[in-house]
């Protein structure tokens, strides 16, 4: 086991000592290795939220986020097999698709714009758009 000699506040001192009193660590190293453990805990689990894992995204979906996940994926599946897919070869080719599609989305959302503007001008409602259309 390593060694090492560490300083810390009065504050935290008399509480390691009052660790040690109390009977539930037998010395101040235990007080700091239990500490450092509870440290790595915190440290793992933190990093596992910031980062989950695919199961425990899957872990929080109900039955029909579940069912309409598995329909894109079936659809995706079915656009490959019939060739209706892009293929980007690079960084550079993937920047100018995401561009194209962030173009083709303003053009969508000027059009809805215009076509709202519109209905307004005509006294009539302005019709409800889902971000998935």
């Amino acid at each position: 086991m390593g060694q090492m000699n560490v300083s810390v506040t009065d504050r935290l001192a008399d509480f390691v000592r009052k660790k040690v009193r109390t009977g539930q660590y037998n010395s101040a190293s235990e007080v700091v290795r239990e500490a450092l453990r509870r440290m790595e805990e915190e440290d793992a689990r933190a990093l596992r939220l910031a980062k989950p894992a695919a199961e425990d995204i899957l872990a929080d979906l109900d039955a029909d986020q579940l069912d309409a996940i598995r329909m894109r994926v079936r659809a995706g599946i079915e656009d490959i097999a019939t060739g209706k897919f892009t293929e980007i070869e690079n960084a550079d080719g993937l920047s100018a698709f995401a561009e194209h599609i962030k173009g083709e989305g303003r053009k969508l959302l000027a059009l809805r714009a215009r076509t709202s503007a519109s209905r307004s001008a005509k006294g009539r409602p302005a019709e409800a758009h889902s971000a998935t259309e």
